[in-house]
């Protein structure tokens, strides 16, 4: 760790700052006003003011010396010092000391204030100094000059000899007029237009003389500007190669240009957390009176970004992005990553390159590697192109390195999609800043672990975590799981929160898998144990409530009384009925081939036991993704000089008995081969159609296979089981908008429009918002790891029972209490009209028979297992699949 600057040195540091800059030049301003009565009531403080800095110049101009090693100082700080001296012996009293004869060379010693200025602008003065001097911009100068002065010279010669007599300095014409004169009246008519005689009623010479000058220098004035626009260009240009200046920031790194989603993301995460950048009097009172954790401030957005085009991406100029900067270069060069301060930097995200193929990971490690000799301190979150890297990446960048495998989590995201129809509207609000998202809170330091220690009961040492659930929500917060580890955490200044040893819990109201860390760590069903927390896992608008019941939690008022968190009987009954009636997807149609349909095969057949899955590529494409690399990407080796599968198709075997059936195609119609492949056996449950990269418009391919695989489902070509599933996944979902009015349930032959559901997803966003979640948020990747994944905690939909069978009004604290004895922590509710409310308010209570359903945390196996036994019970038949639907979607 590096040693802490002396406070000198970082007091005189803060001179640099932009507050400070502004303040002085202000004070510099208002020093040199003409106003003596001003002068002289504000003279002693200028002098102590600017006497404080004169002293801290010299402390940093010593600094300086010293760290060159003794070799100098460079001639322009001294010179700026040797200014600064002048200056305040101009705030001294010197008009009483010296004569009146000495006293007049004063104005000019107090207008030596004005050189300051040029301190605080010395980059742009330096920037267009050296553009000045180049050569080519001197030559161009030096011909207009030499140009200018060569016609206003001839002329001036050419009215001499013929000693015409005219107006030429203003006072009437004079034949004795003298060539002075002449010339500079010549060069007046070339300096500007309104300089041209007035009326042709002069000596026709004169007229034509005026008149050719004059048209010249409208051609030398527009050279002349067109040069000083080429000078500005270049100094905003070399503006863009300073170091941005910043330290704790956020640094993204690779093609910046097309993540407009993310960095819009970034901004309004900041935004909507900008409360956390000033102190709140409220903890400082309970910080100075109550014992409670010292305030803390959180720092403005600020962000740079590293490209390699020379333009900033347009969407800068957006409305909230002006802590938001853009540097060019080389995401390995040493002197690129030092523009954006690489070093100061606190977070980082390295984007894959899409334009690299198979070398995007050897890119994006040569960029991890740069950074990290450069910051070994911040967290890096690195996009994985191929999932076999992973581990790689992860050694490459060392502690503090997160891969996203993100065509692994698409592949997740879009299996999600599948087996819990309806979930879109969910990830709307959870994977945006629009509504609710996971935050973790994480305890810092001996002190919070003390007083977390002392929560825990007399006996046990533990905590209720339905008591703490019930107090949080009290704060508007949906409390999902702690963060449980022996060692605790501790931040330096100027770095994120660490999460290595922390072991996260979702869901504490069942214990934790066999072998995971935290059932190593003690953690049994409903109690936390208190020596042992380390964080919180919540869901809220913002981080604030999250914190705040943190802080609550460190004072002891952070777990509610037993009593308070008893749900009533009619909730109990209510959610006693809920259940998971998770369709079984016997027969899933993919057509189209992107990088997370390798994950998404393994997904499907892991969470659908004996799938039967008809998957139709394209053999085009190759110049991105040789057909052979995609095949075998999923499992499939083509022998050396094998054909493709092409109509015949090729069998796949997939884990738990599930099998796929692969087919290819030249041609670019996959929407007609898909659906002769998929008459070849019982109807689909799910038609998946996925966004190839290749493509001039990927979303208006996209749409038009969806459009003829309506149009054949319209003329009956494709039969369905009376119910079916279409995943259509667009780079805009917007885009794709129009193709859901295409998709009419009744022309199609369906019995109502719930039988025909269509989902419209955007991966680029997914991935964006997933990235920017997980660089914003400590430790949330992991939380999705576990839901998206085999084991552990699983997002759910429960159905709600009928409405004929809800009554009354229901709060969601009692709908926590009554399904935590079935292992369920609910999140959010879904109405009849369709809407989402996650994280609802606290208080408000909601009629029985408007609720759909209920999206919570539970083990989707044990609620599958528990619906078995009661419709097995009820003699309902086979629970697996939905009534009249064989396709099971």
């Amino acid at each position: 760790m590096a040693t802490r600057p002396p406070v000198l040195i970082r007091l005189a540091g803060a001179l640099e700052t932009r507050p400070v800059k502004l303040a002085l030049s202000i004070l510099i301003l208002v020093s040199v006003l003409p106003i003596p009565a001003l002068d002289d009531q504000l003279r002693p403080y200028f002098l102590g003011i600017f006497g404080v800095e004169l002293v801290l110049r010299a402390v940093l101009l010593r600094h300086q010396r010293r760290e060159l090693h003794g070799r100098g100082t460079p001639r322009l700080d001294v010179l700026l010092f040797a200014f600064d001296v002048l200056a305040w012996m101009s705030f001294l009293p010197l008009e009483q000391l010296l004569d009146p004869h000495a006293a007049h060379a004063l104005p000019m010693l107090r207008l030596s204030r004005l050189f300051l200025l040029l301190r605080f602008t010395r980059e742009i003065a330096l920037d267009f100094y050296a553009i000045m001097t180049r050569r080519e911009l001197l030559e161009q100068f030096g011909l207009v000059t030499l140009a200018v002065w060569g016609l206003a010279f001839a002329a001036a010669v050419l009215l001499g000899h013929l000693g015409i007599a005219h107006d030429y300095d203003g006072r009437g014409p004079a034949p004795d007029a003298s060539f002075l004169d002449r010339i500079w009246w010549s060069f007046r008519q070339l300096e500007s237009a309104d300089n041209l005689v007035e009326h042709l009623r002069v000596h026709p010479v004169v007229a034509a003389i005026s008149l050719g000058l004059t048209i010249v220098g409208v051609f030398v004035t527009s050279f002349i500007i067109g040069i000083g626009a080429n000078v500005i260009e270049q100094v905003v240009r070399a503006a863009r190669r300073r170091p941005v200046g910043y330290a704790g920031h956020t640094l993204v790194i690779g093609p910046v240009h097309g993540v407009e989603i993310l960095v819009q993301e970034f901004v309004r995460l900041y935004e909507r957390h900008r409360a956390l950048r000033s102190l709140r009097l409220a903890e400082v009172w309970q910080w100075l009176v109550r014992r409670g954790p010292p305030p803390t401030r959180h720092a403005l957005p600020r962000m740079a970004l590293l490209g390699t085009e020379d333009d900033p991406p347009p969407y800068l100029y957006a409305p909230g992005m002006r802590w938001v900067e853009y540097r060019q270069g080389d995401s390995a060069q040493p002197e690129a990553l030092g523009r954006v301060g690489a070093a100061g930097a606190k977070r980082a995200l390295i984007l894959a390159r899409p334009d690299a193929g198979p070398d995007a990971d050897a890119v994006t490690a040569m960029a991890l590697s740069s950074f990290r000799a450069q910051n070994r301190r911040g967290h890096v979150f690195v996009e994985v192109h191929e999932s076999k890297n992973r581990e790689l990446l992860e050694a490459v960048g060392g502690p503090g390195t997160y891969p996203l495998d993100m065509p692994r989590v698409l592949g997740l995201f879009l299996c999600q999609h599948l087996i819990t129809p309806g979930v879109e509207a969910l990830y709307a609000d959870l994977m945006t800043a629009d509504g609710s998202e996971f935050y973790t809170h994480i305890f810092l330091g001996e002190d919070e672990a003390r007083a977390l220690a002392a929560l825990g009961d007399a006996g046990s040492g533990e905590i209720s975590f339905s008591r703490m659930a019930q107090a949080a929500y009290q704060k508007s917060v949906v409390l999902a799981g702690v963060f449980l580890g022996d060692e605790v955490p501790r931040r330096r200044e100027g770095e994120l929160v660490p999460m290595e040893g922390l072991a996260p819990w979702l869901n504490p109201s069942l214990d934790p898998p066999e072998g995971s860390p935290a059932r190593a760590l003690g953690a049994r069903a409903g109690r936390v144990p208190a020596a042992r927390l380390r964080g919180l896992i919540g869901v809220t608008a913002t981080y604030a409530p999250l914190r705040r019941y943190g802080r609550e939690l460190l004072m002891g008022r952070g777990v509610a009384a037993a009593a308070a968190a008893e749900p009533g009987e009619a909730a109990r009954a209510w959610a006693g009925r809920l259940s998971l009636r998770r369709g079984h997807l016997r027969r899933v149609l993919i057509v189209g081939y992107s990088a997370a349909l390798p994950s998404l095969l393994h997904a499907l057949a892991q969470f659908v036991p004996g799938i039967e899955v008809t998957l139709v590529l394209g053999e085009r494409g190759d110049e991105r993704m040789p057909l052979p690399e995609r095949l075998a990407s999923l499992g499939l080796a083509l022998p050396p000089d094998g054909a493709p599968p092409g109509q015949e198709g090729a069998a796949l075997a997939l884990p738990r008995g599930g099998r796929a059936t692969v087919y290819t195609q030249r041609g670019h119609d996959l929407a007609s081969l898909a659906v002769r492949c998929a008459g070849r056996g019982a109807p689909p449950g799910a038609a998946v159609f996925l966004s190839e990269p290749e493509g001039l418009d990927r979303d208006a391919r996209t749409a038009m296979r969806l459009i003829r695989f309506a149009r054949a489902l319209e003329s009956r070509e494709l039969a369905h089981g009376g119910r079916l599933h279409v995943l259509a996944e667009f780079s805009s979902v917007g885009k794709g908008e129009h193709v859901r009015r295409l998709l009419d349930a009744g022309k199609c032959g369906f019995a109502g429009p719930d039988r025909l559901r269509l989902s419209l997803v955007s991966t680029e966003r997914i991935k964006n918002y997933f990235m920017v979640h997980s660089a914003f948020v400590p430790g949330v990747t992991a939380l999705y790891e576990e839901l998206l994944g085999e084991g552990g905690q699983d997002l759910v939909r429960l159905d709600a029972p009928p409405p004929a069978q809800a009554a009354g009004a229901l709060r969601f604290d009692e709908l926590r209490g009554a399904l935590e004895p079935r292992g369920a922590l609910p999140i959010a509710l879904e109405l009849d009209d369709g809407a989402v409310l996650l994280n609802p308010e606290p208080g408000a209570a909601f009629p029985a028979a408007r609720i759909r359903a209920v999206y919570a945390l539970a083990r989707s196996p044990d609620w599958l297992a528990d619906d078995a036994l009661r419709r097995a019970s009820a003699g309902e038949g086979d629970p697996r699949h939905d009534r009249g639907s064989p396709g099971g979607a």
